[in-house]
C-alpha cells in the first residue's frame, strides 16, 4: 500500500479486523490483518497522539492473539512488540502466517487422507454386505456413509453407480436423483440412472433421463443410440430411424446404428408403401353376386 494512502483509519480497521477473527479462532486471518496494520505503521506518516492511540489498539490485539490456542503452544511467554521495531515485528508476523499456514495445510491433507481411508473401509464393507446377500444392512450402510460424508463431493453419485453396479436400481435411483440435484453435469450420474431406468423397465423414465442428459451434457453418440434403443422396445419406427440416423452423422462405422437404421427402414418405408385411396379413384366392387336393376 503506498505511503500516502496509508492513513490512521486504514490502521485502525485492520487491528478490528484481526481481533474479530482471533475471536472466531481463525489464525491465519489474525495474523494477516495483525501483519498488515503493522506495516501501515511502518509506511505511514503518523505521529503523536493518533499513533500512541493505535500503538494501545495493537497491543489488545496482541493480547488476543497470544491467547489463541496454538499461539500459546508455540510461544508460551507470548509475542512481543516493541514500539519503534516494527519493521521486524511485520517481518516476524509474516513468518509465523507463513509457517503455521504449511502446518495447517499439512494437518488438514492427513485429517483428509485418514477420513477418506475411513469412507473406502465402508464402501467395501457395503459392498461385501450384498455379496453375502444382506442387502437391508447394506442400505443401512450406504445411507449413513451418504450423511457422514455430504461435504465429500460427489458422494451421492458413488453410492448410486456402486448400488448400479450391484442391479439395485430403485435404491440406486434415490442418490443418482440426489447427486445430479447438486451436480447437473454429472455424466456418471447420469448414465448410471438410465440404466437404473433400463433396468427397471421404466421406458419412458429411461427416455426422459437420456432427455435430460442431452440438456444437460450436449447430445452425443452414445446417447443417440440409447434412445434409438428405447424406441425400438416400444416398436416407434420413426423415432428409431431417427436417432439411428443422428448415430451415424456422428460416426458412420457404428455397427449397432447401422442395424437399427436397416431395421426401421424396412418398417418406415413399408408403411410408407401401402395404397391409399386418393381422390378420383373408383371405390372397390364389393365381394358376392351383382344384382340386375330393373328399370
Amino acid at each position: 500500500m503506498p505511503a500516502n494512502k496509508v492513513t490512521a483509519k486504514d490502521i485502525r480497521e485492520d487491528i478490528a479486523r484481526a481481533r474479530a477473527y482471533a475471536g472466531r479462532n481463525d489464525y491465519m486471518r489474525t495474523l494477516s490483518c495483525l501483519a498488515n496494520a503493522v506495516r501501515g505503521l511502518v509506511l505511514s506518516q503518523i505521529f503523536g497522539a493518533e499513533k500512541f492511540e493505535i500503538y494501545a489498539h495493537l497491543e489488545e490485539a496482541l493480547r488476543d492473539l497470544n491467547k489463541m490456542k496454538m499461539i500459546k503452544r508455540l510461544f508460551p511467554d507470548g509475542l512481543t512488540f516493541t514500539r519503534g521495531k516494527e519493521k521486524a515485528f511485520y517481518q516476524t508476523l509474516m513468518r509465523l502466517h507463513g509457517k503455521l499456514g504449511e502446518a495447517m495445510e499439512k494437518a488438514r491433507l492427513t485429517k483428509m487422507r485418514q477420513r477418506l481411508a475411513v469412507l473406502d473401509d465402508n464402501l467395501i464393507k457395503a459392498g461385501q454386505l450384498i455379496k453375502d446377500g444382506n442387502k437391508l444392512e447394506a442400505r443401512k450402510l450406504y445411507r449413513k456413509i451418504s450423511e457422514y460424508f455430504k461435504d465429500i463431493e460427489g458422494i451421492d453419485s458413488d453410492i448410486g453407480n456402486r448400488l448400479t453396479m450391484f442391479g439395485m436400481f430403485p435404491e440406486a435411483v434415490e442418490y443418482l436423483t440426489k447427486a445430479l440435484a447438486t451436480a447437473a453435469a454429472d455424466t456418471r450420474a447420469h448414465n448410471a440412472l438410465i440404466l437404473c431406468y433400463e433396468g427397471m423397465r421404466e421406458h419412458a423414465k429411461a427416455m426422459e433421463a437420456v432427455k435430460e442428459a442431452m440438456r444437460r451434457l450436449g447430445p452425443s453418440e452414445g446417447l443417440y443410440l440409447r434412445l434409438a434403443k428405447l424406441h425400438l422396445l416400444k416398436r416407434e419406427w420413426g423415432q428409431v430411424h431417427t436417432n439411428a440416423q443422428a448415430v451415424l452423422d456422428r460416426n458412420p462405422l457404428n455397427s449397432e446404428a447401422q442395424k437399427l437404421l436397416k431395421q426401421s427402414e424396412t418398417k418406415v418405408f413399408a408403411r410408407q408403401s401401402e395404397p391409399a385411396s386418393s381422390p378420383g379413384t373408383a371405390p372397390a366392387k364389393p365381394n358376392g353376386k351383382t344384382h340386375k336393376l330393373e328399370l
